[in-house]
């Protein structure tokens, strides 16, 4: 505990466990904001399938191969990955599965390829891929991933992320800035969460502290800013993708892929706010528990 003097009166700061455990509750408290979106992401993502399989088959994978030569994505060593659940175990699954691994494992990072649980994060994505719920598109691999029977859809905003990837200098640049930006949004956080908050008239004492105590104050703010780039990157993607869909399917299945993305904008959105709430209401709980008390 240590005693802080203002021209308000004299105050004591809490001691370590009470600290502690303000720390340890206010950390609670944001895990489960942050994950009430798995509350949203999910009946979204069968919505977002529902529309997807509701479309023609065979006129969604004309039109998604279509999309990709006047792209000229393929000039880029940019390839088109479908990849299914192996039922047949036919050669061409047995090959886009085996492509689809290989990808993968290029695209962690280099300390997870060598010493980490590779083949175990491998399995996970694997199986998200080839059961449709989820699609990508894989910067380090130049690979669109996704399965076209079960979330088709979802491929010409894909083909968007790697328009913004390939042919953009701007966007390459701003899709580059997601990885930092969800580090800077875990940083504010953090910081927020074992910073305890000034109490008024206190004024900080160095410039680290003047840093620290502006994250404090506004992080619910900053970690939403910091998924400015994610978000705007996506929006992009799914604004090229629906470009080239509208010129390739009846009016009827784009109305479809344009549902399908823009239930995918909900979910990139309601992560950026959510995420900004739980950083908020972690730091909000932390000085709640472990707030300075008056010496009388």
């Amino acid at each position: 505990m240590t005693t802080i003097i203002t021209d308000n009166g004299q105050y004591k700061t809490p001691g370590f466990w009470t600290t502690a455990g303000a720390v340890i509750v206010g950390s609670a408290a944001q895990s489960a904001v942050a994950n009430s979106n798995k509350c949203i992401a999910r009946p979204i993502l069968k919505k977002m399938k529902e529309a997807s399989q509701s479309c023609d088959n065979k006129t969604l994978r004309a039109a998604i191969n279509d999309a990709f030569i006047n792209s000229n994505l393929f000039k880029n060593g940019v390839e088109l990955l479908d990849v299914k659940l192996l039922k047949n175990n036919n050669a061409g699954e047995l090959a886009a599965n085996k492509e689809l691994r290989e990808a993968l494992l290029n695209s962690l990072p280099k300390f997870l390829r060598e010493k980490g649980p590779a083949e175990y994060i491998i399995n996970i994505l694997e199986n998200i891929f080839k059961n449709g719920n989820n699609a990508a598109y894989l910067p380090k691999a130049k690979k669109i991933v996704v399965n076209i029977d079960k979330l088709g859809a979802s491929a010409f905003h894909e083909m968007g992320h790697a328009i913004n990837h390939n042919q953009s200098k701007i966007w390459k640049v701003i899709q580059g800035m997601r990885a930092p930006s969800m580090i800077a949004g875990g940083v504010f956080a953090l910081t927020a969460l074992f910073k305890r908050k000034k109490i008024e008239g206190e004024q900080p004492v160095n410039t680290f502290d003047k840093v620290t105590t502006f994250v404090k104050d506004n992080v619910g703010k900053l970690v939403l800013a910091s998924f400015v780039p994610i978000v705007s990157e996506e929006l992009m993607a799914t604004y090229r993708g629906n470009k080239m869909a509208k010129k390739l399917l009846p009016s009827e299945m784009f109305a479809k892929v344009k549902k399908t993305n823009r239930l995918g904008a909900v979910t990139y959105i309601s992560s950026a706010l959510l995420t900004a709430l739980a950083a908020y209401s972690a730091s909000k709980v932390r000085d709640k528990i472990a707030e300075p008390k008056k010496i009388a």
